[in-house]
């Protein structure tokens, strides 16, 4: 999925435009601006969403809500750096991190609750610029859930 020898010179500091610096090290896909995703390969049978972040990433969790089972299958690549310098890249599907998320209670006091992304759903529909962002400590997650992940780096 990745190209680990181009990654390794990529630098994904500062703020907003990693997907236009990671896309050469996804070879096969295109960038595109969909609510789930980032990227979708060329036979558009693989979409997938990048978080970078060193650790914490906040995540608009209204839009989660009802998804249907086409949607739980985008990729979320968490890409962690350090200084902007890739350190790891794993991978989950959407669902799945969804459900291990929401039933796990120390997570659940983040807000990762089905009610709340239902509740967040509703306000975003009647106000579609309104945003309630979640935190996910992602170290975290990948460390407690390593299992669910796919390493790529």
């Amino acid at each position: 999925m990745i190209n680990k020898q181009i990654l390794s010179t990529i630098n994904v500091g500062g703020q907003g435009g990693a997907e236009k610096k990671i896309l050469p090290a996804l070879p096969g896909y295109s960038r595109i601006n969909e609510e789930l995703y980032d990227f979708i390969n060329e036979s558009k049978t693989s979409r997938v969403e990048l978080k970078k972040q060193a650790n914490t990433q906040w995540f608009d969790v209204g839009k989660y809500h009802d998804l249907s089972d086409h949607d739980r299958t985008v990729t979320m690549l968490f890409l962690l750096h350090k200084d902007g310098i890739p350190t790891s890249v794993h991978t989950i599907s959407l669902g799945e991190m969804l459900d291990t998320l929401t039933n796990d209670k120390e997570f659940q006091k983040d807000g990762w609750d089905w009610d709340l992304i239902k509740v967040e759903s509703a306000l975003k529909e009647a106000f579609p610029k309104r945003q309630s962002k979640v935190p996910l400590k992602v170290r975290d997650f990948i460390d407690k859930y390593h299992y669910k992940f796919q390493r790529h780096y």
